[in-house]
């Protein structure tokens, strides 16, 4: 019976893999296409072919299958199926014991089968078989095993083809270098000098070799079969959570009806306790009016009866206690007393019910985390405007639906501030909060400079992420000095090269001292006179004003002396008194302070004149002895204008943009001389009359002043030149001290 079910199931396996699956009918005439699949001739293919006849496109994966001029007819038959066929054939004639003919003779019935000729025998034929010498060897089975054979689908072996070109040969050889299998006379004709042999020798070989070629699409399959399952399993997740969320959607709805009736019913008692004092109230005083109205119908129906019935003296007897009982009664009447003093003023409040309704359309919502769209997705502008060092700021990030609808649910929200273009690459703590739907991003910086805050959902970065944060310094920085450099002498201006190394004019302004980051010395050049300002370029070629000479002296970055250009005037390239010099990246020029030519010269890195621009005086764009200059990351020029106690702003042609000098308390700058510019574009202005540091935005804004005149660390005598660092930190040329004060 066992075996009966299998035959069954595989007889089913086997019509379905016979079926047209366009036709849903058995294959007639079956084609292969290109991409393996199979479908029958007429009408099914023949009705894809396109218009031009060229080509058509398989049904089931829409490859394009170009056509030759035989049309359908040209492609090739599918050896599968006709094996498929061979094989139900060969099933249904072993199963029809009684009609089933010998292929021998063909007279008796069939009771057995060769499996070598494929051929049904007779058991006289089976006989016979035995005894001849080409048969005697064949191996012979039942027709019983022949259906057990065939229910494996192993189609019954056929006759070796013979050849189309020499019909006398077998197909027995394979001709590796064209990929066929031919016969022995095609080995001397057509295959002269390729690489054959002998089907039987190098089939298992190939097989091997087809059956290993075939791994990768395995793989790929079972990988597509893994996430069809996961499609699967997806589907059911969904239809779970459907389930799910409408079990709780119906639980939620049902609280806010049993808490609606719980206030319904809580309403209606209220109503009736409230109906009942006021009834109960009316009634009292209604008695009181009820009993006024006896009183003074009592004494009208006396009076009246009396005036009506009474004898002449009866009446004038009457007359004082009547009198006496209306004065009486009279007092007691107040017309007020006898109106309702219970209202009918009892109201349902509904003020706030069109809010209850808003609140019932959105106290439940239905979101998907995927349809999160952070095109529409925005962040608050304050916490991106700036921050102060310590200070926490505060971004407020509202996701949205692909909807345009507030998004209410978690995320996986991230978020990193990164301290950029130095070297200290530190992290800013950053702490997420996300509660009803708000997300907020608190960070808290702890060095000045640009930083840059990164923001994510889901791994992908919000509009506009990263962030420009210009982290300016707050006062507190500047109380103490974070490192104070010794065992240089009298320094007079500052500048760090491309390695980081702090260039020094010191000795009073007679020699040029290269440091290291941390502060030691490692060469000191140069035989100058009262040196002031100095700068680098982009090759560490180093540039000091020499203002006794009135010229610029260039020294490479190992200290020779390369050039200097300059002399005591007014035309170009002539200078009087120049003390400060700075480099602009962005154009490869220096731009010359010429203190007493009011003016700044540009000049180019070979010491040629470009040009220059100023004019003495006290308008905007006059400058009068000016000292320092340098630029912040917009390409302006900041001159510290000393003549006029203010700092000037340029564009790098010399227009002129601003110019700033208040302070706190309506106090200003008080001789202007060294200017610096960190990352986040805060201005540092040296006073060297009052011996301190004022601190300013780009704009002008006034921001604090540390230092004063003093000895002590965070104090100054004399400070001239200002830099900033690699770490973008302030650091100032305490000439007076013999230090360099770095905050």
């Amino acid at each position: 019976m066992a075996e009966r079910v299998t035959t069954k199931e595989a007889l089913k396996k086997l019509d379905a893999q016979l079926e047209c699956s366009l036709c849903l009918d058995t294959f007639k005439q079956p084609k292969l296409l290109p991409c393996f699949h199979v479908f029958c001739k007429s009408p099914c293919l023949e009705k894809l072919v396109t218009k031009d006849g060229r080509s058509l496109t398989c049904p089931t994966c829409r490859h394009i299958v170009p056509l030759s001029e035989r049309g359908v007819a040209g492609l090739q038959s599918d050896f599968h199926i006709d094996h498929l066929f061979e094989i139900q054939d060969a099933f249904n004639k072993a199963d029809d014991d009684n009609n089933t003919h010998c292929g021998s003779c063909e007279d008796g019935k069939a009771t057995g089968y060769c499996n070598d000729c494929g051929d049904f025998l007779c058991d006289r034929c089976q006989t016979a078989h035995k005894f001849v010498k080409l048969s005697k060897n064949h191996k012979l089975i039942s027709l019983d095993e022949l259906k057990a054979q065939v229910t494996s689908l192993v189609p019954p072996k056929k006759a070796v083809p013979h050849c189309p070109k020499h019909l006398e040969n077998a197909l027995k050889i394979y001709c590796d270098t064209c990929s066929t299998v031919i016969c022995t006379d095609c080995t001397i004709r057509l295959h002269k000098d390729h690489n054959y042999d002998l089907v039987a020798d190098v089939l298992t070989k190939h097989k091997e070799e087809l059956a290993s070629s075939l791994k990768p699409v395995k793989e790929k399959l079972d990988s597509v079969q893994r996430a069809l399952k996961d499609f699967d399993t997806r589907a059911k997740a969904i239809h779970d959570q459907r389930a799910t969320i409408e079990a709780n959607i119906h639980n939620e709805i049902d609280e806010q009806h049993r808490l609606l009736d719980q206030r319904r019913a809580q309403l209606v008692g209220e109503l009736e306790m409230l109906t009942h004092q006021n009834l109960k109230d009316l009634a009292a005083q209604r008695d009181q009016v009820e009993i006024t109205q006896v009183k003074l119908a009592s004494c009208l129906e006396y009076a009246e009866g009396g005036l009506k019935t009474g004898t002449d003296g009866e009446v004038l007897e009457m007359k004082i206690s009547v009198i006496k009982r209306v004065e009486q009664v009279s007092t007691e009447f107040e017309s007020n007393a006898i109106q309702p003093e219970t209202k009918a003023d009892m109201e349902l409040i509904t003020e706030g019910k069109e809010p209850l309704q808003q609140a019932c359309r959105e106290f439940l919502e239905i979101e998907q985390r995927g349809s999160i769209s952070l095109e529409n997705s925005h962040t608050t502008e304050d916490g991106l405007k700036g921050a102060t060092t310590g200070e926490t700021k505060t971004v407020s990030f509202q996701a949205m639906t692909k909807n345009n609808k507030k998004f209410n649910g978690k995320l996986d929200l991230k978020a990193e501030l990164v301290r950029i273009e130095s070297e200290d690459k530190s992290n800013c703590k950053v702490v997420i909060v996300q509660k009803h739907g708000q997300h907020k991003i608190n960070y808290r910086p702890m060095k000045r400079g640009k930083h840059e805050l990164h923001i994510t959902v889901n791994g992908d970065a919000v509009r506009g992420s990263p962030f420009p944060i210009a982290v300016a310094p707050s006062p507190q920085s500047f109380v103490k000095p974070s490192r104070v450099v010794r065992g240089v002498n009298n320094p007079r201006g500052t500048v760090s090269n491309s390695k980081g190394q702090l260039v020094v004019v010191d000795g009073n302004g007679a020699t040029v001292s290269v440091l290291t980051p941390e502060g030691e010395k490692i060469r000191s050049f140069g035989q100058l006179n009262n040196a002031f300002g100095v700068t680098v370029d982009k090759d560490d070629n180093i540039y000091v004003m020499d203002p006794n000479n009135h010229r610029v002296n260039k020294f490479s970055s190992d200290g020779e002396f390369v050039a200097a250009v300059g002399g005591k005037g007014s035309g170009n390239l002539r200078l009087d008194n120049p003390l400060g010099i700075c480099y602009n990246k962005r154009d490869n020029n220096l731009y010359v302070v010429d203190e007493c030519n009011h003016r700044i010269q540009v000049l180019s890195t070979d010491l040629t004149f470009i040009r220059c621009f100023g004019t003495p005086g006290n308008g905007n764009g006059q400058l009068q002895q000016p000292l320092y200059a340098t630029f912040d990351s917009a390409n302006h020029l900041y001159v510290t204008d000393r003549g006029n106690d203010r700092v000037q702003v340029f564009t790098a042609e010399g227009q002129f943009l601003r110019t700033f000098s208040q302070k706190a308390d309506g106090q200003k700058l008080s001789r202007p001389w060294g200017i610096a510019i960190d990352s986040s574009d805060t201005v540092y202005v040296s006073e060297n009359g009052p011996h301190h540091v004022s601190v300013f935005t780009s704009q002008g804004a006034y921001i604090t002043t540390f230092g004063g005149r003093g000895t002590e660390e965070g104090q100054f005598r004399n400070i001239y030149g200002l830099s900033i660092d690699r770490n973008d930190s302030v650091v100032v040329s305490d000439q007076g001290n013999g230090l360099l004060q770095i905050f």
